[in-house]
């Protein structure tokens, strides 16, 4: 999470303008924030169903591989001019 979270960041500092960057800004976090009960809500129903402990490893696992397939597959990711 924290790898995509780093990428993230860099890309809106690297790709928005200054002057629209905290309107940006506002709307990434509006958007991350109304979707957290979506993601509990989710979580929730996953882990009473496979229970807590292997929904964590596999919902972990899936943040951390679908961080690094993006960063694999998408190599304007990785190119910042």
């Amino acid at each position: 999470m924290m790898a995509f979270g780093l990428i993230w960041e860099t890309s809106l500092q690297e790709l928005v303008a200054p002057e629209a960057f905290g309107r940006v800004a506002s709307l990434d976090m509006l958007g991350s924030f109304a979707l957290l009960p979506a993601g509990f809500l989710f979580t929730g129903w996953f882990a009473n169903i496979i229970g807590g402990a292997a929904a964590i490893t596999i919902l972990g696992a899936t943040v951390v591989l679908s961080t690094v397939l993006i960063l694999l597959c998408i190599p304007a990711i990785r190119k910042f001019d």
